[in-house]
């Protein structure tokens, strides 16, 4: 708050008065000393009693102190807590000798560090318009202008259903697979700005932001116009989209995978309008299947989509993986998998999300790995209420991994096991090749040729092992580097999780021993701790992909 809001002191016919309104409860109080040290520059001739009797009164209305005797202009200046803004408060004497000048105004805010911002014609009309007793701001820093993100218009969709200028979009959520000629616009880009850095008034650098750049690139049959400000295709084709790139596929299309096709790979989009039989293999750029896929593979650089079910399959795909269900089944994505309705006896991996959608879906027994997040609405089997607890059939084991997958901790262990026994060889090389040192430096060779070129030998095989050990040391420190950057892993339930499920999150394990409803579990303080999943859903929004079938 500035000082002239907190008290103000006036002259008036020679005389110098103070005004102190009066102070609400918890509001900011005036400073006595702020209060001398203005009167002191005035040349004020007052006594302390009057002043605290003033203070102390908070009548809101000016009182007396003292006659006022100084014959010069004074010049107080004022700057705000955040020093955005200086302000001037020229006091006239009541006889002066000499005008106020621009040059004692400037000299007043050099004195305070004012280095920036300083209006001059402010000042000059203050001076001739005679405004005293009124701080007026006559400095002020500049706010940063922080930088605009960069965004993609999409050219292809049609006018009517493009997205607003300057609004972010997903490419996930675009409408794909679009006819478009050779020469086509496909996205036009906007780049983001830098920005422009602000300044406070005594010269402090203020650092604006800059955008975010928006993160689509071209790739197959497309290509950067010349000031690469739009992408282009340069074939005919179906639009694609493989993470955040743009190409432009062929297209085939055929009714069926089966003994009259035989296996079937090509260089492009795979549209199957019917299933895909047992024993045979697909691969593509892209696959496409309207009905089922029975035990066979299917192999993709991007996604592969699945009407109905996938049972049997080993399928693996560069991009996302989409289906109805999925039973017994082998399924790998790069990036995403989202599934319809269930997933059951199945050993599924997702490089970020894996998800099953409806709000009835389920997980029953198998692996289900994800590298950021799984979103399940019920896992397990529940036991029906008749059936005795000495029954041998139980429901099969779920397990749950995010994080990290189950692989990856299997490769840490396994060298972790190895640095533990080379610590021990380092030790044991370290001692020899000091040994063999020392022999050398105090000329005990022996004379046999020999043996000095075995003892050579073991010298050289000495610094080898050396050198291998230190490089492990290094691996060890890459490994913990890694471990103390890892972040996130997550497990949404979103209805009920019942025992026999066992998840693991970040390396560490959680054995679900009674159902549980509607709840998240997650890595925190060095182990896996639960919480309502309504909390977290919305913080982890952005990672629950929304995908086209």
């Amino acid at each position: 708050m500035a000082k002239a809001e907190l008290y103000k002191i006036s002259i008036s016919d020679g005389k110098i008065l103070l005004r102190v309104p009066p102070q609400l409860v918890g509001a900011e109080i005036p400073d006595l000393d702020e209060i001398q040290t203005d009167l002191h520059v005035m040349g004020a001739d007052y006594l302390p009693e009057t002043l605290l009797e003033v203070f102390e009164n908070t009548s809101g209305n000016f009182e007396y102190l003292c006659d006022e005797k100084t014959t010069e202009f004074i010049v107080l200046v004022e700057m705000n807590e955040d020093e955005s803004q200086v302000f001037l408060n020229i006091v006239p004497p009541q006889e002066p000798t000499q005008p106020v000048t621009l040059e004692r105004c400037l000299d007043a805010l050099k004195e305070q560090g004012i280095q920036q911002g300083i209006e001059k014609d402010t000042i000059q009309r203050m001076i001739g318009e005679q405004v005293h007793y009124e701080p007026t701001v006559v400095a002020q820093g500049r706010v940063p202008v922080h930088g605009q993100d960069g965004w993609a218009e999409m050219s292809f969709l049609k006018e009517a259903s493009r997205p607003k200028p300057g609004v972010q979009v997903n490419l996930r959520e675009m409408p794909m697979l679009q006819e478009v000629k050779a020469g086509d616009t496909l996205v036009k880009l906007t780049p983001s700005t830098a920005g422009a850095d602000g300044f406070t008034i005594t010269g402090k650098a203020i650092t604006a932001f800059s955008g975010k750049t928006y993160r689509i690139r071209p790739g197959r049959n497309t290509r950067y116009n010349d000031d690469r400000t739009a992408i282009i295709a340069t074939k005919e084709g179906a639009l694609c989209q493989f993470g955040s790139t743009l190409s432009v596929e062929d297209v085939k299309v055929i009714d069926k995978v089966d003994a009259s096709t035989g296996h079937i790979r090509f260089d492009g989009i795979l549209k199957i309008k019917g299933s895909v039989s047992d024993r045979y293999s697909v691969e593509a750029t892209r696959i496409d299947v309207g009905g089922s896929v029975g035990k066979a593979k299917l192999r993709a650089s991007g996604d592969i989509r699945v009407k109905q079910g996938i049972v049997g399959s080993v399928v693996q795909a560069g991009g996302s993986v989409l289906a109805q269900s999925m039973d017994e089944a082998q399924v790998s994505a790069v990036e995403n998998v989202l599934v319809m309705d269930y997933i059951r006896d199945s050993k599924v991996f997702a490089g970020d999300t894996l998800r099953i959608v409806g709000e009835r879906g389920y997980a029953s027994g198998g692996t289900l790995q994800a590298g950021n997040l799984l979103w399940i609405p019920n896992i397990g089997e529940e036991l029906p209420e008749d059936q005795p607890e000495d029954s041998e059939e139980q429901p099969p084991q779920t397990f749950l991994d995010a994080g990290i997958s189950i692989n990856a901790r299997k490769s840490f262990n396994t060298l972790k096991e190895s640095l533990l026994k080379s610590h021990i060889q380092f030790e044991d090389h370290h001692k020899e090749f000091g040994e063999t040192l020392e022999r050398f430096k105090n000329q005990q060779l022996p004379d046999d040729p020999e043996a000095l070129q075995e003892q050579v030998s073991g010298l050289r095989k000495n610094l080898r092992g050396l050198f291998n050990d230190i490089r492990k040391l290094e691996l060890q420190n890459d490994i913990n580097q890694l471990n103390n950057e890892m972040d996130g892993g997550i497990v949404f339930v979103t209805n009920k999780v019942q025992p026999g499920t066992a998840i693991n999150v970040r390396r560490m394990r959680y054995n679900v021993l009674t159902p549980a409803t509607k709840v998240a579990y997650f890595f925190e303080q060095s182990g896996i701790q639960s919480r309502p999943c309504g909390d977290l859903l919305e913080k982890h929004q952005r990672h629950f992909p929304r995908m086209l079938l």
